[in-house]
């Protein structure tokens, strides 16, 4: 399991780099709340505009422990976003996550593959800052999680 997380991540920062020059990117992180672990957490994410309207996202999201459950995610997500005013904008979301739960007390966890369905908006507080509220829910055989959060990235 280690191994592939491992691989997962240099895949995921493979396709960031490998085309971090045609777009714009951003780093943030989001205060997050999951349902199936009916806590709070906290992520991050890296965000690259691939053509105009759409902008691939890497993200990795850690819940707070909860009645000995502690649960992450890690997620490769695509944006298509709406210009809905020059500084407002919305997007859906779909895309792929990898979750892991597991028992604080126990030396076990379950970890599962499964799909991003949702969406978002968010506005241009400055030229360089955003902030955005999101929806999304993770598809995951035994571990499905709706995932409020609200967040700020800046752009470079």
């Amino acid at each position: 399991m280690k191994k592939f997380l491992a691989i997962a991540i240099v895949a995921l920062m493979g396709i960031a780099t490998a085309s971090a020059q045609k777009g714009q990117m951003a780093v943030g992180g989001n205060l997050l709340y999951g349902t199936e672990i009916n806590s709070v957490g906290l992520g991050a994410k890296f965000q690259y505009g691939i053509l105009d309207h759409l902008r691939g996202e890497a993200s990795f999201n850690y819940y707070f422990q909860n009645k000995g459950f502690r649960m992450w995610d890690l997620n490769a997500n695509a944006h298509y976003v709406f210009d809905i005013t020059e500084r407002f904008h919305a997007y859906p979301l779909a895309g792929l996550t990898v979750v892991n739960k597991s028992y604080a007390d126990v030396d076990d966890s379950i970890t599962r593959f499964g799909l991003n369905l949702g969406g978002g908006c968010e506005f241009d507080v400055t030229p360089r800052w955003r902030v955005n509220a999101e929806f999304k829910y993770s598809i995951v055989s035994t571990i499905d999680q709706a995932v409020f959060g609200v967040g700020a990235v800046y752009k470079f």
